[in-house]
């Protein structure tokens, strides 16, 4: 195999996933301009930001830059495989502001996908989109063929990219990860929040029912699921669905962290509008494809986040 492109590869999944290919042997080079979306008040992105350098990225070529300005680097680098996973990485933020969620993600992918076609035109591109394109779940588990009806402006946008990647003249696959969490998230996603509030000993904010039901991710889980779907001559121009393939609740994963020693106190709050109705995930392709296993429950995942937490919090 060639050089490996990954856009947005400093970030949280695409760090792991530079760790996961150079750990098989890829050359690997991350473009990344290190934007962060999140309020950062305590400095826990920049700490997560810093661990993903020192502990995933260090045997891989670093680029400065933003992704709609990749054609630079795909002439320079001549990439045989190419992942973007530079888009907001938040729902809130998106929801907040739907005209900088869309010139984030459709934007910055129309851009990712003239500089392919243009410098890189054989190369394997796999976009990372998401499971909230599906909006409320039809089915449980939900099949990559359901009907696909966001609800909010972040999965509006993954879907919108999603169709100008088929439409493209790339050599394309798709990957819909679902509420990935592990160490080395500095987005303040739920599960962050749970673990950090675990670690620091501060109430946990919750805007959604406590029953809700996400198929959690271990992000090594999706990290090995994506490198594998890049790789795999059988998944070009497929679809697939990257999860753990059994959705578990809110209240599953604080009790889960509060069995691992984390006094974590629930503040339940008035939600700022309605969450799309989730579930469970259909592996089946993945599997099928290339072969994905997920490895992680959502309590051993929890507990490899807690303890890289512990390590980096504040003395």
């Amino acid at each position: 195999m060639g050089r490996v492109l990954l856009i947005g590869g400093a970030g949280f999944i695409g760090a792991h996933l530079a760790s996961e290919l150079s750990g098989r042997g890829e050359d690997v080079v991350v473009l990344d301009d290190d934007r962060t979306w999140s309020t950062d008040a305590d400095g826990a992105a920049a700490r997560a930001r810093e661990w993903r350098r020192r502990m995933l990225l260090g045997d891989v070529e670093l680029r400065h830059g933003a992704a709609e300005h990749a054609a630079a680097v795909l002439a320079a680098v001549e990439p045989e495989v190419v992942v973007h996973l530079a888009n907001l990485p938040l729902v809130g933020v998106a929801s907040r502001d739907p005209a900088l969620a869309r010139a984030a993600i459709v934007g910055t992918t129309a851009a990712v996908l003239a500089g392919v076609e243009r410098h890189a035109p054989d190369a394997r591109l796999t976009y990372v989109s998401s499971s909230m394109v599906y909006g409320d779940f039809a089915g449980d588990p939900q099949p990559e063929t359901a009907p696909l009806v966001p609800r909010e402006p972040y999965g509006a946008g993954k879907l919108e990219a999603e169709r100008l990647v088929r439409a493209s003249r790339t050599r394309w696959t798709i990957v819909r990860p679902s509420a990935v969490y592990g160490p080395g998230d500095g987005h303040g996603r739920f599960a962050t929040r749970l673990v950090d509030a675990a670690v620091h000993g501060r109430p946990l904010r919750l805007t959604a029912d406590p029953d809700t039901r996400l198929d959690f991710t271990a992000v090594t889980d999706v990290a090995r699921g994506l490198a594998d779907a890049a790789l795999s001559p059988a998944a070009e121009h497929g679809t697939f669905n990257l999860a753990a393939g059994r959705a578990r609740s809110l209240r599953d994963a604080i009790d889960a962290v509060r069995a691992l020693g984390g006094d974590v106190e629930v503040e339940l709050a008035a939600a700022p509008g309605p969450h799309p109705r989730r579930g469970t995930l259909d592996i089946t392709r993945a599997r099928e494809t290339f072969g994905f296993a997920p490895r992680f429950a959502l309590e051993d995942g929890l507990a490899a986040h807690l303890d890289v937490a512990r390590s980096l919090a504040p003395a």
